[in-house]
């Protein structure tokens, strides 16, 4: 197992290709683990399986790392963060990984109106990070409320959309077979709609969204199911 682990992270190299079929030369990747490989997600995080200590809980999906802090007032979760960050910062040099700065970003979350419109101060090399109200993190939404409404928003659009796609791949006497339908739809439309549900489906400020999402999920899958299969019979009837 060592023996394969070691040829999977050595001895990489790749040629970049144009359109025009001009080649550039023999280039070797000295570090990294290769890209869309199933062990990469695993070797990464036994590589930093030994991150420092920090005030902040730190939470991970093999690159994507995400820090939260709770504090009483504005500035001292400014200072434990920045204090944080500045942790992992020299973590990171020290075992030679480098933080994107242009994709972190920070963001508050609460329930006060009135404090709606406070940004944070983070900074990282004396450069501050971009602050936004809804980042998306793993593919889901969090706005300031985590209200979810507007994950669930763009979760609407995308099954609507997914669901016009199947609609058009039918017909009376054409189309794919229910078989082919089933899976397009199990596979476009429930995967999106189901994406990370249990992390916004138990949010009671999203009750009311979630119940139109799932109603809007179910009557759009089963319209489409139905007259799919209603359409594969009269076909088959014809002939």
């Amino acid at each position: 197992m060592v023996k394969f682990i070691m040829e999977t992270l050595s001895n990489r190299s790749f040629i970049l290709q144009t359109s025009s079929g001009q080649c550039s030369r023999l280039r070797r990747l000295k570090n990294g683990v290769p890209q869309g490989s199933v062990l990469s997600p695993m070797l990464f995080n036994v590589y930093i399986h030994d991150l420092p200590d920090t005030a902040s809980r730190k939470y991970g999906y093999a690159d994507d790392l995400a820090i939260m802090l709770s504090r009483p007032t504005w500035k001292a979760m400014e200072e434990g963060l920045n204090e944080d960050m500045g942790t992992l910062v020299a973590y990171l040099r020290r075992w030679r990984l480098q933080l994107s700065v242009g994709i972190s970003v920070a963001a508050a979350y609460n329930l006060s109106t009135r404090e709606a419109r406070r940004e944070l101060e983070v900074r990282v090399d004396n450069k501050c990070l971009e602050v936004q109200q809804a980042p998306k993190y793993l593919g889901v939404r969090l706005y300031r409320t985590l209200s979810f409404k507007q994950h669930l928003e763009e979760v609407k659009a995308k099954v609507t959309s997914r669901v016009a796609l199947i609609r058009r791949l039918a017909g009376t006497t054409w189309g794919a077979s229910a078989k082919t339908l089933r899976i397009s739809t199990q596979a476009l439309v429930f995967s999106a709609a189901e994406y990370c549900a249990p992390v916004w489906s138990r949010s009671p400020h999203a009750r009311k969204t979630v119940l139109r999402l799932h109603q809007l999920m179910f009557l759009q899958a089963c319209d489409s199911l139905m007259w799919l299969h209603v359409g594969v019979a009269e076909g088959a009837l014809t002939h």
